[in-house]
């Protein structure tokens, strides 16, 4: 009883201190999505969500509908409540975070395959760029080494501009070491819990990390063709050629900055393929929406048709479909009193299931609705009284007059037979002699 007791109180504490823990789980939203309602067709594919998607301060289930590679509509499931949300402004919003997840996800799994573009937000990037800070720095050191050597000389060149080049290079290369990690986090932080402002978040890091790269390719390049300038001015100086040929390995261009073009050219590439994919999502992001409305339709109508129906349950049936399928039987149709309105059944109900079947589902919803007002005309008109036949008598009259016969011919019974019942009933039974005389 103590165990069961703080087991109590364990569960009671962890709904308090996770208050946003999902009352209603992906596979409940599957389960919502494909068993309880009626918005698929057959042979149609899904897949459960990994993630709820946040929106103002709630958490939806987002449901993708599948053809192929391609997401032909999301179904948004309320993670507290269970049902759909019926917002069109706030579905646009949750499809474009959906889909933009999901097109990142896409894009970072083509890549894994050796597109030959590498995913940039990553830690062997951020230890790229931490040691070409380091690897600029060491060069001004060489360059250094260069300024004694030329003044020994007596050539006036000066390796300075050069040493300014490589300081502001470190730095932006530090600060570019440090956006991808904030990239990586904020690319994690949207995966983990997608939603507008975590997508917007990690665009701009992204954003910031690309701007930086070409900002160093560009200082780089500046670089190489001011260290060239100096090598063509030693080598058509005076200075011997013994010194000219121990400045060469001096005046070299640094190793991290002949592989900045290659990660220039990456991050130029991965910026265009994730802008690609973001601008895929948002066009066809209207048809998305218009499925959810047409599926959503789709259920409407196949409940109207074949499900529970309040209006008909009132009349003794439970759906149009088995209202119209006894109203309009063959032994049937011809019995009740409004015909008019048995004919408008039959051609309303006719037009409901044929706009149906041709996913006309606006017209579909109109016919079916007719079609449930003309069965209730029908049923509420009654039927014919044929001349020699029996009145059209409810089932429940039916006992009652039964019960009541039943009842009538057991008074009968009794007052025919009255005086053996009374003759019974006051006949004194035999004593019996318990030392066996008589």
């Amino acid at each position: 009883m103590h165990k069961l007791k703080i087991a109590l109180l364990v569960c009671l504490a962890a709904s308090v201190i996770c208050p946003g823990v999902s009352a209603f789980s992906n596979v409940d939203a599957v389960n919502y999505v494909v068993s309880s309602n009626y918005f698929l067709y057959d042979g149609e594919t899904y897949s459960a969500p990994n993630v709820p998607v946040s929106y103002g301060d709630k958490g939806y289930w987002l449901v993708p509908l599948t053809a192929g590679n391609d997401v032909v509509t999301y179904f948004p499931v309320d993670s507290e409540t269970g049902k759909l949300s019926s917002s069109d402004s706030a579905n646009r919003e949750l499809f474009s975070i959906a889909d933009n997840l999901r097109e990142l996800q896409g894009l970072k799994a083509s890549l894994s395959q050796g597109s030959g573009v590498e995913w940039l937000f990553t830690q062997k990037y951020q230890t790229i760029f931490n040691e070409t800070s380091l690897s600029l720095n060491d060069e001004g050191y060489r360059l250094s080494t260069v300024d004694v050597a030329l003044a020994q000389a007596g050539m006036q060149a000066s390796t300075s501009g050069l040493k300014a080049s490589l300081v502001s290079m470190a730095s932006l290369s530090s600060q570019l070491s440090k956006s991808v990690a904030d990239s990586a986090k904020a690319e994690n932080d949207f995966f983990t819990s997608p939603s507008s402002d975590g997508f917007s978040k990690m665009n701009d890091s992204f954003a910031a990390s690309f701007g930086l790269i070409a900002s160093l390719n560009t200082m780089g390049l500046s670089y190489q063709s001011s260290l060239s300038k100096l090598k063509n001015e030693i080598s058509v100086s005076g200075i011997d050629t013994q010194t000219k040929a121990q400045l060469e390995p001096l005046l070299r261009v640094p190793e991290s900055l002949t592989s900045l073009r290659n990660y220039n050219l990456n991050a130029a590439q991965l910026s265009q393929a994730i802008a690609s994919r973001q601008s895929a999502s948002s066009m066809h992001l209207d048809s998305m929406l218009e499925q959810l409305n047409e599926r959503v339709a789709k259920d409407r109508v196949y409940k109207l048709i074949y499900s529970d129906s309040d209006k008909l349950r009132k009349e003794g049936f439970s759906s149009l479909s088995k209202a119209q399928a006894s109203i309009l039987s063959t032994g049937s149709i011809s019995l009740w009193q409004n015909q008019a309105k048995v004919v408008a059944l039959r051609d309303d109900y006719a037009k409901a299931t044929d706009y149906y079947s041709k996913r006309q589902f606006s017209l579909a919803e109109k016919s079916a609705l007719l079609a449930v007002d003309d069965a209730v005309a029908v049923i509420k008109g009654g039927r014919k009284q044929v001349a020699g036949a029996a009145p059209d008598i409810s089932q429940d009259l039916l006992f009652k007059v039964a019960g009541a016969l039943i009842l009538l011919l057991a008074l009968l019974y009794a007052f025919n037979n009255r005086s053996k019942i009374k003759g019974f009933a006051s006949k004194a039974p035999d004593e019996i002699d318990v030392y066996g005389g008589r």
